[in-house]
């Protein structure tokens, strides 16, 4: 049990996709796969490859304020196709894809903040 529980925690997270729901604001959204399950391991994942993320996907990236915000989402199954139905308003689409499946299932799970005011917070 400990075995598996141990592994379990060493899972590697993986970076799917990266978007920008409004052109030229801080506002990213990075999906992800076997995100950290503890809030812990959540900042310490950050901590460790926001250099990555900066020079890989550029993330994060100001607005002209120095805000920014990067949501983590859980990519789950995968990308959908928003069909305009009731049951796609849990989605979250992104124009920067040229494609009909652009949309995926808004499983948030950390958030990171920067402003002025409030300087570096975590959700």
């Amino acid at each position: 049990m400990f075995f598996l529980f141990f592994i379990f925690l060493l899972r590697t997270v993986e970076i799917i996709g990266v978007h920008s729901l409004t052109p030229g604001s801080g506002y990213r959204v990075v999906l992800v796969k076997n995100f950290p399950l503890t809030s812990w391991g959540k900042v310490h994942w950050w901590n460790k490859n926001k250099e990555l993320l900066k020079e890989k996907y550029d993330v994060p990236c100001s607005s002209e304020d120095g805000s920014y915000d990067i949501v983590f989402v859980d990519i789950g199954n995968g990308y959908k196709v928003d069909r305009g139905t009731d049951e796609d308003s849990d989605l979250l689409c992104f124009d920067d894809m040229n494609v009909d499946a652009n949309c995926v299932e808004k499983k948030f799970v950390f958030e990171i903040s920067m402003s002025e005011n409030l300087d570096l917070e975590y959700h």
